[in-house]
């Protein structure tokens, strides 16, 4: 077990309250996600002495943070048997996404159990303050039915599309709502449910589905692009461990760069030829409706309307001329947004997240063949390219955890006594 140090025990009146702080602060930190811990283990792994982590136990079983989970097996030597605490199992994290198809709430204990969620598969209602009230409602339904009390609720979180204004905690704008307009409240809803004084945290989808991948150790040193691909595009840059926002937290907007200027049809920011139109599945049925008319004996042929972009790839990686005709157009289209991104933010590796995770070999060959011209990269390898299987909505609702357990274990008040 690894030693956080920490001052000694000793010093001024001012110096000893800041160092209880610290020390409570290593002690709760110890059973995130989940741990069963005896004072023992505590004290081994943060080299607080055992009666100051017993202090500190008891100082967060009185806020209701730390429950006991009765006494373990004596040692070898027949010591005194310890006794184990985890996290309260009565305080949850819920997370809520207002996605274009799609409204769905997750419950979490804060020692990351899932404890519920339901789905609502439907477009968003056409108003701002109907959807939030949906949400809300939703949000609801799920405290009733898990039996949870708004007032357990720690911390929540709404993951939607579009850019958001952290310092009001407000929607600035999205492609896919326009009719919203700008500066859109989506939290007053769930803030009257929840009462006030709960934070909730509003965040870009995209960006929530990036944060499961801050904490794979393996990407820690690395300059890592999220590529998140489904209902819209949209992507994260993650560089020291941290994803990087803007004034207008555009970073990352990349399915809104125009990849075809003179293309007709309009998107919801207000420009034509945006990346996210021209990838979008829509755009590849126009796409392989024209290939099965040069290829009739394709076995997507009749079926272009309700193709999707997994079950294209799939068809071009089985050899379908026309699939993999459409497959490569795709990646030609690719090419040019990931090699401008390099110019500007250089990755070590870029993930696909949702739709485009499923591309096969002749979407990748083409890319890197589109690629390998561009002479900046000096061992002809732009960077490493993963795809991520696994569900977006699943991505969001653990990004979601990951954002509520930073936000709420960061608070300070958590920490003080009552009197400070």
């Amino acid at each position: 077990m690894e030693k956080i140090d920490i001052r000694p025990e000793t010093g001024s009146p001012a110096m000893l309250a800041d160092l209880k702080i610290v020390n409570r602060r290593s002690v709760l930190s110890a059973f995130r996600r989940g741990a069963r811990l005896s004072a023992g283990d505590i004290s081994q792994m943060t080299g607080i002495s055992r009666p100051t982590v017993v202090k500190c136990i008891r100082f967060f079983q009185d806020k209701g943070l730390l429950i006991s989970r009765g006494k373990g097996s004596s040692t070898a030597a027949g010591g005194k048997r310890p006794e184990y605490y985890t996290l309260s199992e009565n305080r949850y994290f819920l997370s809520i996404a207002l996605w274009p198809r799609e409204l769905r709430a997750s419950l979490y204990s804060i020692g990351h159990t899932l404890i519920g969620k339901l789905n609502l598969p439907q477009p968003l209602p056409a108003t701002a303050e109907e959807t939030a009230k949906q949400a809300a409602a939703l949000a609801a339904r799920l405290l009733r039915e898990q039996c949870v009390l708004p007032q357990d609720v720690c911390a929540a979180s709404v993951s939607t599309s579009g850019t958001v204004d952290r310092a009001t905690n407000t929607l600035m704008f999205s492609s896919h709502t326009p009719q919203w307009g700008t500066h859109v409240h989506l939290l007053d809803s769930l803030s009257a449910l929840l009462g006030t004084e709960t934070p909730i945290l509003l965040e870009n989808a995209g960006k929530m589905c990036a944060r499961p991948f801050l904490l794979d150790s393996t990407l820690r040193n690395q300059r890592v692009l999220v590529l998140f691909t489904t209902w819209g595009v949209s992507s994260s840059f993650i560089e020291h461990g941290r994803i990087t926002n803007g004034r207008h937290s555009l970073i990352g907007e990349i399915g809104h760069m125009t990849v075809a200027p003179d293309d007709p049809e309009p998107c919801g920011c207000g420009s034509r030829g945006c990346f996210e139109r021209m990838i979008s599945p829509r755009r590849m049925r126009v796409m392989l409706a024209a290939e099965t008319a040069k290829h009739p004996d394709s076995a997507l042929a009749g079926h272009e309307e309700d193709c999707t972009i997994s079950e294209l790839f799939r068809a071009s990686a089985e050899g379908d001329a026309a699939a993999q005709a459409v497959s490569k157009a795709l990646a030609h289209i690719f090419a040019p947004v990931l090699r401008n991104v390099s110019l500007v933010f250089d990755p070590d590796t870029v993930i696909l997240q949702g739709d485009y995770a499923a591309a096969d070999e002749v979407f990748r060959e083409t890319l890197w063949q589109e690629m390998a011209g561009f002479r900046y990269y000096a061992d002809g390898v732009p960077f490493q390219l993963i795809a991520d299987h696994r569900s977006i909505s699943e991505m969001d609702a653990e990004g979601a955890f990951i954002a509520l357990d930073h936000l709420y274990f960061s608070a300070p008040d958590l920490y003080r006594d009552e009197e400070e």
